[in-house]
């Protein structure tokens, strides 16, 4: 009897929650399929195209466009920025992030990407935020430095020296070499050995690249990661190691081995604290706050690394990739650059191959807007920024004064990818490679597009990591073209872009020469 029951009223159950889906954001165009179920967007992650589906979308409905039965895309207008990541304005992140939180020993160990709650995210971010500080950012240039001191000569020694000159390079690949041994010096004050091995170190790199395809998929549908996936409790207590993923077990490593030696070391060893490195600058702040409540617990510190090494190394390469194949396709804005960049070393502005951050910022205007415009471009992460809309709903208002209502519990977001591509913000050539839109008279009085990038994200959530970055990115670019000449091995031939949250890109091949 109550088989019977239960199969009858199941069919009625599934019609109701169909119905509902339906109805909930009824005002809001888009495809039939997503107004019923979250698998039309879970596909379009899938194929890893999403960033360009949503595009088109957008041309199609317009500025609000319906994902699935709560969720809508937003885009078209700057005006919508403010309104949604705004500061005070009540929306916090969706479960979509509670994906990435890694679970160590049994428990979750939220990284401040992957932090949904807001108060554990203030208390975090007060106590590590003055690492990732502008006025910190002169202390890591020497790091930086560094390893692109080995960069350079590893490029020379291997495809532009004796034997192998004219050899063809996978620029691509090599770039992300060069961000993760970055990262690691950073981290650590230790490369992490990609550039000299020329190959992926324990496996890191394919490690990351799978953990963003599982995230972003099962992003979309959060539920299926919770209660019958990674985080399933029984899974969690019985079959999860208590440390899975390459990355962290390689940061737990050098974790312990600083941990070693500050105890070999004695309480007044302040050695493996004074390194320039984040670890280092980790582990004063537990020594400062030793004794209180709100001390840090490994796990803690473990996430931080692990934030670091995840968010610090593939959306860096992502940006480079993007700036050099956009430069190489565009014959007069890679002449412009490297016009500009000879002019600076012949006039003593610039250090030569590797100018300093304030070189770069006080002599070099071309290259921070071909910098600008890799971001705009190629925002490393590009997915919707999701967002939960409050108790009390969201009148989200246009430019023109119209006016759309979102319920509570609305799941809400901006895809950089697709607003940086809106000619009502950047331009009727939105779609279009030129770096000299951020060199005109009404951008540097108004820094309205500049405003409007959300490649680092937006409001209290924006990326604590964007200084580092853009060190990162100013001194590579300039670098690489101070030292070399670099031109396409295949010139007629596009690049393959692929979308798992951060935008992955292959076909990168040039021959290297030096000048």
């Amino acid at each position: 009897m109550l088989h019977a029951l239960l199969l009858y009223l199941l069919p009625i159950v599934f019609l109701v929650s169909l119905l509902r889906n339906y109805l909930f954001l009824k005002s809001i165009p888009g495809p039939v399929f997503a107004r019923f179920t979250n698998l039309y967007r879970t596909r379009l992650v899938y194929k890893r195209n999403a960033h360009e589906e949503h595009l088109k979308l957008h041309k199609r409905y317009g500025n609000l466009v319906r994902l699935g039965p709560d969720c809508v895309s937003v885009s078209g207008s700057q005006a919508y920025i403010p309104q949604i990541y705004g500061i005070g304005k009540g929306l916090v992140k969706s479960d979509f992030y509670s994906v990435f939180q890694n679970i160590v020993n049994g428990k979750r160990a939220a990284s401040l990407v992957a932090e949904t709650n807001e108060n554990e995210h203030a208390r975090s971010k007060r106590l590590i935020a003055h690492a990732y500080s502008l006025s910190t950012l002169v202390e890591y240039e020497e790091l930086v430095d560094r390893t692109t001191d080995v960069f350079l000569g590893v490029l020379e020694d291997r495809f532009a020296r004796g034997k192998s000159s004219g050899q063809v390079l996978d620029l691509g690949r090599y770039i992300q070499f060069f961000a993760f041994d970055v990262i690691g010096e950073l981290t650590f004050s230790r490369r992490l050995g990609f550039i000299e091995s020329g190959s992926d170190v324990d496996g890191i790199i394919d490690a990351i690249g799978a953990n963003f395809l599982y995230f972003s998929v099962l992003g979309q549908m959060p539920w299926l990661d919770e209660a019958v996936l990674g985080k399933n409790p029984i899974y969690v207590r019985y079959f999860r190691k208590a440390v899975s993923s390459p990355i962290l077990i390689f940061a737990q490593g050098l974790l312990k081995e600083r941990l070693r030696d500050l105890e070999q070391g004695g309480l007044d060893n302040n050695e493996s604290l004074d390194k320039p490195d984040f670890l280092s600058r980790f582990l004063k702040v537990r020594k400062e706050q030793a004794g209180g409540n709100q001390a840090l617990t490994d796990a803690q510190i473990l996430s931080y690394l692990f934030m670091n090494i995840n968010a610090g190394s593939d959306t860096i390469a992502s940006t480079l990739r993007a700036i050099f194949y956009h430069l190489l396709k565009n014959p007069a804005s890679l002449s412009h650059l490297r016009d500009e960049l000879d002019t600076a070393a012949k006039t003593g502005k610039i250090s030569s191959p590797c100018p300093t951050w304030a070189e770069t910022q006080q002599n070099l205007p071309y290259l921070c807007a071909v910098v600008k415009e890799g971001l705009r471009m190629n925002p490393a992460l590009s997915l919707p920024l999701e967002r939960i809309v409050p108790r009390e709903g969201l009148t989200l208002q246009d430019e023109d004064g119209s006016q759309t209502y979102l319920p509570s519990g609305t799941v809400v977001g901006i895809n950089p990818w697709v607003i940086h591509r809106s000619p009502t913000v950047f331009g009727a050539d939105a779609e279009s490679w030129n770096p000299s839109r951020w060199l005109t008279e009404k951008e540097r009085d108004t820094k309205s597009m500049e405003h409007s990038l959300l490649a680092f994200g937006a409001g209290k959530r924006s990326c604590l990591g964007k200084n580092i970055a853009l060190l990162e990115l100013h001194k590579l670019v300039s670098a690489l073209f101070l030292k070399f000449k670099i031109e396409l091995a295949h010139p007629d031939k596009e690049w393959k872009v692929e979308n798992a949250w951060a935008l992955n890109q292959t076909g990168l091949d040039v021959r290297v020469s030096l000048r």
